[in-house]
């Protein structure tokens, strides 16, 4: 059984510690529990677990506002990667902005994040440029990517 779950500050504890080792494996400057508590009291940001066969399979963080969307954290548990988890939320995310409008979806990924980089790119992002050593702790580059959302068919 697959659901994906919305989570806000009151049901952060429930999750941390999962969320918290997904994100330590998965970067090399993790975000801390402080940045995660931040966002789910941000009105403006939403964060989804996925939770597969009762476990946490992977989360997304990403801000919604003023007709646009920012990606801000995705990371799939080690044992669910390349299954689908990854493209599952990033689509999922879309589907909401779609319903709410949104008519842009950015993002920064490093250039050596292939794997990630190659999910953006086959859901249709395309890289718009570059920030110059945006990650502190490697002095990488990040590469700006965006999505152009087509507006959505009211039946108008």
């Amino acid at each position: 059984m697959i659901s994906l779950i919305g989570i806000r500050e009151k049901d952060f504890l429930l999750f941390e510690a999962d969320i918290l080792a997904i994100e330590r494996s998965s970067f090399s400057s993790p975000w801390s529990r402080n940045s995660f508590k931040e966002e789910v009291t941000s009105p403006i940001s939403h964060l989804w677990v996925l939770l597969a066969d009762g476990m946490v399979a992977g989360y997304i963080c990403f801000w919604m506002f003023a007709g646009e969307i920012h990606l801000m954290n995705l990371a799939v548990h080690g044992k669910r990667r390349k299954k689908g988890v990854g493209r599952l939320l990033l689509t999922k995310m879309i589907d909401v902005g779609q319903s709410n409008r949104v008519h842009e979806v950015w993002l920064e990924v490093r250039p050596s994040n292939l794997i990630a980089r190659d999910l953006y790119q086959n859901v249709g992002f395309m890289e718009t440029g570059r920030r110059p050593r945006y990650y502190s702790d490697t002095g990488e580059d990040a590469i700006v990517m965006s999505l152009s959302m087509p507006e959505k068919d009211m039946g108008l």
